[in-house]
């Protein structure tokens, strides 16, 4: 990730990933409580994946739906080309691990991002919005009390778009950079929040919120203990 890219996604409203999926009415992060409030990430790498990345935050984290949609991610050298996250939302189903579109079950995602410097930029959105993002999990995430864990997160993963079933694959690596919390927001071409997969198509994005950084990041090899 270039200095400019790092000074770009930690300004924009102090932030990104990540899944990220969608709700009708967005949510500011201190509506929604201090589970955003992300006070450090604990990430393992070895060659392949991130075996896990904890992220410990000062509230406890709602499971059923009634924190709106939101997330956790991280950003590796790769930048907004491959940001792992794992996040929570009822709505529409974006995620294989969704049982239908009214589960909020979390669920991890890879998404390729974008801002207002990319060429396919929608205008519509004020932080980052989605460019591409799977249907398949990467890995496997818990939560628990206070903590999310993302788990067995491969560096390079291949599936189809969420939304557009197209193909599409990420390359990402052991270089994280990066960790933080976010909201999510689908609108449509007018920029009215929607939960109709063809409206978010159709001149629509996904807009991605309140990105903000964690306080403290550690990332250590698989061969060495936190």
């Amino acid at each position: 990730m270039t200095k400019t890219l790092s000074k770009k996604i930690l300004t924009l409203s102090l932030a990104t990933v990540f899944g990220i999926a969608m709700i009708a009415s967005p949510i500011g992060v201190d509506a929604m409580g201090n589970f955003l409030d992300v006070k450090k990430a604990d990430i393992k790498t070895d060659s392949s994946e991130v075996e896990k990345a904890i992220f410990s935050t000062r509230g406890q984290i709602p499971t059923d739906g009634t924190g709106g949609a939101f997330g956790y991610g991280y950003v590796s050298s790769a930048g907004l080309e491959a940001v792992a996250v794992t996040t929570t939302h009822g709505g529409i189903q974006d995620s294989e691990a969704q049982t239908d579109a009214s589960d909020p079950v979390f669920h991890n995602h890879y998404v390729a991002l974008r801002d207002d410097m990319s060429p396919n930029w929608s205008g519509l959105c004020t932080e980052l919005e989605i460019e591409d993002i799977t249907f398949q999990e990467p890995g496997d995430v818990d939560i628990w009390k206070k903590k999310a864990s993302m788990e067995d997160v491969p560096y390079y993963f291949a599936g189809t778009h969420s939304l557009s079933q197209a193909p599409i694959t990420f390359n990402a690596d052991e270089n994280i950079e990066l960790a933080v919390s976010f909201t999510i927001g689908p609108v449509d071409s007018s920029g009215q929040p929607t939960l109709d997969p063809a409206a978010i198509i159709d001149g629509g994005a996904v807009c991605i919120n309140d990105v903000t950084p964690v306080d403290e990041l550690k990332v250590k090899e698989v061969n060495k203990i936190f």
